[in-house]
């Protein structure tokens, strides 16, 4: 699975995660995957991960909150095509989630 963070803020910046690089951290500090330089965002603000196929943010209990949506959360599954704020920084969240076969007897 790929997924983008698509900066609300600065244009089309984007930062391109490969699944297999999850969990990333998020955050001000220069060893986080993401980096924000923002004063409002922790060193290690929130962390995302994937479970079966859908992504997950966890705040590290910030200051200033992660939020999905508009929602102050501090654990929560993202959607694709969803709002995920960090600190003052806002992105769209795109990624494609496997399909799952459904076995035939479960339509019937």
């Amino acid at each position: 699975m790929e997924i983008r963070f698509v900066s609300l803020d600065e244009g089309d910046h984007a930062w391109e995660i490969d699944e297999r690089q999850l969990p990333i951290r998020v955050g001000s500090s220069s060893e986080a995957d993401i980096r924000l330089d923002d004063q409002s965002v922790n060193e290690f603000h929130c962390e995302i991960d994937e479970v079966h196929g859908i992504l997950w943010v966890r705040d590290f209990a910030s200051e200033e909150g992660t939020f999905v949506n508009g929602f102050h959360v501090t654990q929560s599954h993202i959607l694709p095509g969803a709002r995920l704020t960090v600190g003052t920084a806002s992105f769209r969240v795109e990624y494609v989630r496997p399909r799952i076969a459904v076995p035939e007897k479960l339509l019937a």
